[in-house]
């Protein structure tokens, strides 16, 4: 008899340890996650600088723009050739109907938020924050929240020397 309750007891004890480890186990592995997740994301909202949509633009001309509206906004440019549309301080790129992409070496038009050709290139930092991808080591690339759009500033010797604004493929 006594033997019979030991075993018993044992086993019962035996088996809340297994349950017991098996919830830490659980516990510990869903820490982890949760610890990988939160680290994931805080890298993931570091990672690129991203601009409200709306400053991507030169002028009042920004991609997503229908043809049409540009040519009532701004007229018939100066110069057709095929898609490509030259305005006197601004080039259009037009794709399916709409503008494609927009570039302006032009120190007389500017982003919405005011920076444009001639400035220096620390204008960026201070507007835009760190950008999102830098090429060749004198492009700047700044994305929009949403990764749909995308500007770009050409920069020479510390200065802006170029514009451009795209649909993001």
């Amino acid at each position: 008899m006594k033997n019979f309750f030991a075993m018993n007891f044992d086993a019962a004890i035996d088996c809340g340890c297994r349950k017991v480890n098996r919830v830490r186990r659980m516990q510990r592995h869903v820490a982890k996650f949760f610890a990988a997740l939160m680290l994931s994301l805080l890298v993931a909202a570091t990672a690129f600088a991203t601009t409200d949509g709306n400053n991507i633009a030169i002028g009042k001309i920004y991609p997503g723009m229908s043809a049409n509206d540009l040519i009532n906004a701004f007229g018939q440019p100066t110069r057709k050739d095929g898609d490509d549309w030259t305005y006197p301080t601004f080039k259009v790129e037009i794709e399916r109907g709409m503008v494609g992409e927009i570039s302006t070496r032009s120190e007389t038009i500017a982003t919405p938020n005011g920076v444009r050709v001639g400035l220096p290139a620390t204008a960026l930092n201070s507007t835009f924050g760190k950008a999102d991808n830098i090429d060749d080591g004198d492009e700047y690339e700044y994305f929009s929240h949403n990764y749909t759009k995308k500007i770009k500033f050409k920069v020479s010797n510390g200065i802006i020397t170029k514009i451009t604004c795209e649909v993001n493929d």
